[in-house]
């Protein structure tokens, strides 16, 4: 009995370290449980925190996105949309439902249904393009980049797209293009040779190009600029073109000399300006080539005859000069002669004998006139004089003062002469000669001549006008002309018309007339406001 109570004490005992040994491990279970479900909980804490972030970042980016979002799902009805989708189509999927067919153009309708197989097929296409139609603003030419959402037994469940408007672009584009075309029309049918260089190298030329140097585009392709030059011309463009290089200059023009394919050259006016890229180099350089071989020999021949006029000229005024004195001398001389033989033989000589004597020294005193009158044509736009404001009010009335007018025939100004920009001498020459002939020329018994003025444009206008005998219509033409007269009864030199037409022609006015017989005349003629 005792034995079996033993044996059912030390069971007991057993019992107990083993259920004390249980309640540890249990104890010790339980802590690491508590541990782990703490850090699960830590863990889903910061996973749900991540979770929001990523939420909110996302929708930052979903709202704030420039091109257009579109989430449909796997029917096609839009389940959401950013405010850039809004904006494109017109819609508010809150207020109305939106299916995507909607916005397909009827023309792409199959082409949007074969893009869109390809999506469920593949999972994604890009570089889509085609037209849609807006609520607002009518039909829209897109991009879209578009792909399928699966669920977790990859099975399609929606759809996302970006859209990006492009009818803007492509409209540039179309411009740019029509743009690109003109301009390359212009160059390819420029009278100017067009050639596009890169550090010397030939990357492009124009038909003119090519037929000035006799050879083809291909062939020119294969040169430099130094292989079509003379080696001292080109050395200088290649200094300028090395300041074009260093950022110097973007522009020069050097006239030099081309060779040709025969070997052969001529010479060419050439200006050449640069591309750059964006940080300031050199991209390529442009240069437009005008062949001006004619034109320099045409200015060559231009200064020789420049040069011999201005020679001719000297010697011809220099000629007049001379002739004119000795002419001059004797006609004074001759002058003196008959004066004395008047004087001297006054008693003697008869009446037929002192006509004639009158009627000599006349025409020695017309000869000298005439003679003075050369000096005068031939020195009128060879007497430099500095241009100043003259008053014509003041020039005209001195001129009046100054000049013979009989009692009979009265001067009149009209209008207040304005003051142009000239030199006094020749402004002087102009009025006096006309008044001189409007006096000379006046047989009515009471002769009145008008002076006025009348704005126009940039010129003025005067009119000498006189209620003299007139002029016939056949000597309009040729009055102006030297030595032209209308008759051989006065003293007329026929050159004061003449000086008067080269003033005119001087201040680059025009002169003419209007006159009839027995009425009068008056002259008309134009000086420029600024001269």
């Amino acid at each position: 009995m005792s034995n079996e109570l033993e044996i059912l004490q030390r069971a007991l005992q057993r019992e107990k370290a083993a259920r004390k040994q249980a309640e540890q491990i249990l104890e010790g279970k339980s802590k690491e449980l508590y541990q782990i479900t703490q850090e699960l909980k830590d863990a889903n804490a910061k996973l749900e925190d991540g979770l929001t972030e990523k939420t909110s970042e996302l929708q930052g980016v979903f709202g704030n996105l420039v091109d257009a979002y579109v989430l449909m799902d796997i029917s096609g009805n839009v389940i959401k949309m950013n405010h850039s989708a809004k904006e494109l189509f017109g819609y508010d999927i809150n207020q109305e439902k939106l299916n995507i067919v909607k916005l397909i153009y009827k023309e792409d309708y199959e082409y949007a249904m074969t893009s869109f197989q390809k999506l469920v097929a593949e999972g994604s296409f890009s570089n889509y393009q085609a037209r849609v139609y807006t609520k607002h603003k009518g039909v829209r030419t897109v991009h879209i980049n578009a792909s399928l959402i699966l669920n977790n037994k990859k099975q399609p469940i929606a759809a996302q797209g970006i859209v990006r408007d492009i009818t803007e672009e492509l409209e540039q584009k179309q411009i740019f293009e029509e743009q690109k075309k003109q301009l390359s029309a212009i160059v390819e049918n420029s009278s100017l040779g067009i050639a596009l260089t890169q550090f010397g190298k030939i990357l492009q030329t124009n038909k003119a190009f090519q037929s000035l140097l006799g050879y083809s585009n291909d062939e020119l392709l294969q040169k430099e600029v130094k292989n079509i030059s003379l080696k001292d011309e080109y050395l200088e463009s290649a200094s300028k073109m090395q300041q074009m290089n260093d950022g110097e200059i973007d522009y020069f023009s050097v006239n030099k000399r081309y060779v040709k394919k025969d070997g052969s050259w001529f010479w060419a006016k050439t200006n050449v300006a640069a591309v750059r890229n964006e940080d300031g180099s050199i991209k390529y350089q442009v240069a437009l080539i005008e062949d001006i071989t004619e034109q320099l020999e045409f200015e060559k021949q231009r200064d020789k005859l420049v040069k011999n006029l201005e020679k001719s000229n000297k010697e011809l005024n220099d000629y007049a000069h001379v002739v004119s004195h000795d002419l001059k001398s004797p006609l004074r001389s001759m002058n003196a002669l008959l004066t004395w033989l008047q004087e001297d033989y006054a008693e003697v000589l008869d009446a037929n004998a002192h006509n004639s004597l009158n009627m000599l020294l006349k025409k020695v005193d017309k000869m000298d006139h005439l003679i003075s009158g050369i000096l005068k044509y031939s020195s009128i736009d060879k007497v430099n004089h500095p241009k100043q404001n003259i008053a014509l009010q003041d020039i005209v009335t001195d001129i009046i003062d100054v000049i013979h007018i009989p009692n009979h025939i009265t001067i009149k100004i009209i209008t207040e002469l304005p003051v142009v920009i000239g030199d006094k001498f020749s402004l002087q020459q102009l009025f006096q000669n006309l008044l001189n002939n409007a006096v000379k020329y006046n047989d009515k018994e009471q002769g009145v001549i008008t002076v006025s003025c009348e704005q126009k444009d940039e010129f003025w206008e005067f009119a000498i006008t006189d209620n003299g005998a007139g002029i016939s219509k056949k000597y309009h033409d040729k009055i102006f002309q030297i030595f032209q007269t209308l008759d051989d009864k006065n003293e007329s030199t026929g050159v004061g018309l003449s000086i008067v037409k080269k003033i005119v022609d001087l201040y680059d006015g025009k002169i003419w007339l209007v006159s009839e017989e027995g009425i009068g005349t008056t002259f008309y003629f134009t000086l420029k406001n600024k001269i």
